[in-house]
């Protein structure tokens, strides 16, 4: 996949297209985009994403204290690789770019650069400031420009609309086997191994400190979890806990905490990736590391029972 930051470099030919922020590139964002793949192939063209970086949400002060993403860029970009479109653009995302109207949007940007062959959007389709711009206007821009446009109807899964919105709920609920299910892969983090105080090492688990490499990143909610990591290229099972280890220190700094199974080497600085395969429990306060010690082995049984497939 061919990586744009600059719309000047596309140089493409009526490519198939899509515009969106995609952040998970979960389910709903996979069918869209097996679409553009469908259409790119019929008409013998090449398949376009175009993404906005950063967040809309974050650039226009609309975030809030709790606007979390489910990827990041290095992610997200990683992920459309590996779905096989041909090339992404990167769009850096400004005020100046929010400002523009509906019109100034497709006649200065789309048409310009994009010139789309056809182009696949969802249901929830807005573009230009305030949301002004919509499907209809999009058509009639198709149909001097020459272009087609596909609107897709919302993915759902039991009923619900397949949402970022919904999956990061599902996370900080807990229900990661339900927010594994609306994504179509495990959740997983990306982050660095920073220095701990290393007490697990003191009762047989040892862990490593992971400090996550977007600061906008999702993190699931408190607890134990099964977990396999990319370390290297290679895959380890391990398990994971996310809190503030009530039983080691009392204060409310919160951790995330690995502890990979036959792994013994140092990790600091390195980077790893976490993929969340299955909540065990919640995080618990224990009277003492003995009796932390003895649930830690149970819960590493548990985690080695659900990674067998892996």
């Amino acid at each position: 996949m061919q990586v744009h930051t600059d719309p000047i470099s596309l140089q493409l030919i009526r490519p198939a297209a899509s515009i969106g922020i995609f952040d998970g590139v979960h389910r709903g964002h996979q069918n869209l985009l097996a679409r553009v793949k469908d259409l790119a192939l019929r008409s013998h063209s090449q398949t376009l994403v175009v993404t906005f970086w950063p967040h809309p949400r974050i650039v226009l002060g609309k975030a809030g204290p709790d606007f979390k993403l489910l990827t990041s860029l290095e992610e997200k970009t990683e992920m459309l690789s590996g779905l096989g479109i041909d090339h992404l653009l990167i769009v850096p995302f400004t005020v100046e770019f929010a400002g523009q109207s509906a019109n100034q949007f497709l006649d200065d940007f789309l048409n310009r650069y994009i010139k789309p062959g056809v182009i696949v959007v969802g249901d929830d389709l807005r573009f230009g400031s305030g949301g002004s711009g919509n499907l209809d206007l999009l058509v009639s821009s198709g149909k001097v420009n020459g272009f087609e446009v596909i609107r897709l109807e919302t993915h759902t899964d039991n009923e619900a609309r397949i949402s970022s919105t919904l999956i990061r709920t599902c996370l900080l609920s807990g229900d990661l086997q339900s927010a594994n299910n609306l994504l179509g892969y495990p959740y997983f983090i990306t982050g660095k191994v920073v220095r701990g105080n290393r007490i697990g090492n003191t009762i047989g688990f040892p862990t490593a400190n992971i400090e996550c490499l977007e600061s906008f990143k999702q993190i699931p909610s408190d607890g134990v979890y099964a977990v396999i990591v990319d370390r290297k290229g290679n895959w380890y099972k391990g398990m994971l806990n996310i809190g503030i280890r009530p039983t080691i220190e009392d204060n409310s700094h919160k951790t995330i905490e690995v502890h990979l199974f036959d792994v013994s080497d140092d990790l600091y600085m390195e980077t790893l990736k976490v993929r969340f395969i299955s909540r065990l429990r919640d995080e618990m306060k224990f009277d003492g590391l003995g009796q932390l010690k003895a649930q830690l082995a149970l819960d590493r049984q548990a985690s080695i029972k659900v990674l067998e497939k892996y």
